[in-house]
């Protein structure tokens, strides 16, 4: 799940919702929320199984779920688990719903999406394979041990070094 490459592509495969139920960012805050994530077992088995197709083609470097903690919590472990800097725009995360929080996209726990790094190299063939399934290219591996996130509105809501 550690980020391999400087310069390489970060995506998100699968579709986020507003779904903060019982998640670890209202815990952290002191609330509970009223919508939990849900499965829609349909569209998850043909999202794995073109996720998987890309994988054993050898096009993706590392890949990480993102439950709990949502986009926010598994960019930041492929971040400092491989020792390189990352910079992801959410306006680029593909919604299922209209979100206009930018904390509400980062750490919606949604099930069923992934943080995937693609080398620029296979970035072709790795969309192609995941045509008909929701995905999105939202950001880059770096070189410097930043982690920067620019919100919904276009300006950063986070930078911060690893």
């Amino acid at each position: 799940t550690d980020l391999k490459t400087a310069g390489n592509l970060i995506y998100v495969v699968g579709y986020t919702f507003e779904e903060l139920g019982a998640s670890s960012y209202l815990r952290s805050h002191e609330l509970i929320g009223n919508r939990v994530p849900t499965v829609d077992t349909k569209k998850a088995n043909r999202l794995f199984m073109c996720l998987s197709k890309a994988i054993s083609k050898g096009l993706v470097s590392s890949c990480h779920d993102c439950s709990e903690g949502g986009i926010g919590v598994a960019c930041s472990e492929m971040a400092f688990s491989g020792g390189f800097g990352m910079r992801i725009d959410l306006r680029k995360i593909p919604l299922g719903e209209c979100i206009t929080r930018s904390d509400y996209v980062f750490f919606s726990e949604s099930n069923s999406r992934f943080i995937v790094e693609v080398p620029k190299r296979n970035r072709k063939n790795f969309e192609k394979i995941l045509s008909g399934v929701p995905f999105g290219l939202i950001g880059t591996t770096t070189r410097d041990k930043t982690f920067d996130v620019m919100g919904l509105n276009g300006k950063i809501v986070l930078s911060v070094k690893l």
